[in-house]
């Protein structure tokens, strides 16, 4: 059983974690696109457009939100651990298992699920975002933080359970304090 879970499912579902990845680096992209336009339009043809800004506020909230989940599988995340680097292997598990359990995974998951029906009625009511000249339709941001912080989500569940069977027995994950293997988790 724990081969199958460790081998086969924690890996199936860090591949979510990964597309996610994937698609707030396209949408990356998508924002140096609108920020070109932009300055070339204002400053070559004193044309600046009303809707630059948004599109790249809401792409940038959406891109640090989908990223997540994949820089916490490769454990890039900003973390002070002078301290906890020095545990013992199932000592450091242990630490981040009950922070994951009591701290994270409640409010990551909270969260995900306010972000979930926020994004939804925005897209039901046709909700416009009133702090812009423009008022872009605000469903498309709201679904990107969902997607991000639901993938985010998911990607504790499995930190969670990875912390659990290193906890038991270090040698089957890799250590806490440790970059994820390959280039990409």
């Amino acid at each position: 059983m724990r081969a199958i879970v460790l081998e086969r499912i924690l890996p199936a579902l860090d591949w979510i974690g990964r597309v996610l990845g994937f698609i707030a680096m396209g949408l990356l992209f998508a924002m140096m696109a609108t920020t070109l336009y932009e300055i070339v339009a204002r400053k070559f043809f004193n044309a600046p457009t009303m809707w630059a800004l948004d599109i790249t506020y809401m792409i940038n909230g959406s891109v640090f939100l989908m990223a997540a989940a994949l820089v916490l599988r490769m454990n890039e995340h900003v973390r002070v651990d002078f301290l906890s680097t020095r545990f013992p292997l199932r000592l450091q598990h242990a630490v981040n298992l009950v922070f994951l359990l009591l701290v994270f995974t409640p409010a990551i998951g909270i969260m995900a699920y306010v972000s979930i029906f926020k994004a939804l009625k925005a897209y039901l009511t046709g909700e416009v975002e009133t702090m812009s000249a423009w008022e872009p339709l605000i469903w498309p941001f709201f679904t990107g933080i969902a997607l991000g912080l639901g993938g985010l989500f998911l990607q504790v569940v499995v930190e969670t359970i990875r912390h659990a069977f290193g906890l038991a027995n270090p040698k089957w994950v890799r250590p806490p304090n440790n970059k994820a293997q390959g280039k990409w988790g």
